[in-house]
C-alpha cells in the first residue's frame, strides 16, 4: 500500500468531501415530511422535532468547521480551496435553513396542542352553561364571556394565529339553538388562517377534539 493511501484513507476522503455533506442533507429522513401539512401534534412529534433540530445543529457546526479547516489548509490552494470552502459554507447554509424550518414546525406543533386545549376549556364552560339553560348551548361564544362562565379572553384565541381577526373568537361556533343531548354534531372549529397549511381542530358536541387536514362543515 502506498504512503499516499496510508496518509489519506478512504473514510477520511469521504468525510472531508463536500459532496458527502450535501448528500447527507438531501438524504435526511426528515425531508419526507418537508411539506406544508404537518403531522398530528403530540409529545412524540415534539420529541422528534427536538431531535431533528439537534441533528441539524450538529451538521451545521461540522460544515462550518470544515469550511474553516479548508480555508486555513496549506495543502489546498487557489481555486480548489475557494471551491471547497464555498461548498462547505453552502452546506452550512442549508443546515441552518433546515434548523429554522424545524424550529418553526415545532412551534406550530405546540400551538396545535394549545389550540386543542382551548377548545376543551371552552367545552367545559359550555357544559356548565347547558346545565343552567335546560340543555341548550348559548347563542354565541361571547355569551359565555359576558355571563361569567369563561372570562379568560385568551382561551377564545388560537395560539397559532398570526393574522388579525376582528371577531370575538378565532373559533367558529355552531351551537345556536342546539342542545347537548342532540346527536353528536360539529360544535366548533378553527377559523381559516388559524394554522399554517391545511389543518383544522374540530370540537364536537360530545367533547371530542378531532384534528383534520380538511375543513369540516357543520
Amino acid at each position: 500500500m502506498s504512503e499516499a493511501v496510508k496518509k489519506n484513507p478512504l473514510w477520511r476522503k469521504i468525510l472531508l468531501s463536500p459532496a458527502f455533506w450535501l448528500a447527507s442533507f438531501w438524504c435526511l429522513p426528515a425531508f419526507e415530511e418537508f411539506v406544508p401539512l404537518l403531522p398530528t401534534s403530540g409529545e412524540e412529534v415534539l420529541n422528534r422535532e427536538a431531535f431533528l433540530v439537534f441533528v441539524s445543529l450538529v451538521f451545521l457546526l461540522l460544515s462550518l468547521g470544515l469550511a474553516l479547516v479548508s480555508l486555513l489548509s496549506r495543502k489546498v490552494r487557489g481555486r480548489e480551496k475557494a471551491v471547497k470552502t464555498l461548498l462547505y459554507l453552502f452546506t452550512a447554509f442549508l443546515w441552518l435553513s433546515l434548523g429554522i424550518f424545524l424550529i418553526r414546525r415545532a412551534d406550530e406543533c405546540v400551538g396545535r396542542i394549545a389550540c386543542a386545549s382551548n377548545l376543551r376549556s371552552i367545552y367545559l364552560s359550555l357544559e356548565q352553561y347547558t346545565e343552567d339553560y335546560e340543555g341548550f348551548f348559548p347563542p354565541e361564544l361571547k355569551t359565555l364571556y359576558e355571563s361569567g362562565y369563561l372570562m379568560d379572553g385568551r382561551v377564545y384565541r388560537c395560539p397559532s394565529r398570526t393574522l388579525p381577526n376582528a371577531e370575538f373568537s378565532d373559533y367558529l361556533y355552531f351551537g345556536k339553538d342546539r342542545k347537548l343531548q342532540d346527536p353528536p354534531f360539529l360544535l366548533m372549529r378553527d377559523r381559516d388562517g388559524n394554522h399554517p397549511g391545511v389543518y383544522w381542530n374540530n370540537l364536537f358536541s360530545d367533547g371530542r377534539v378531532w384534528p383534520e387536514p380538511a375543513k369540516r362543515e357543520p
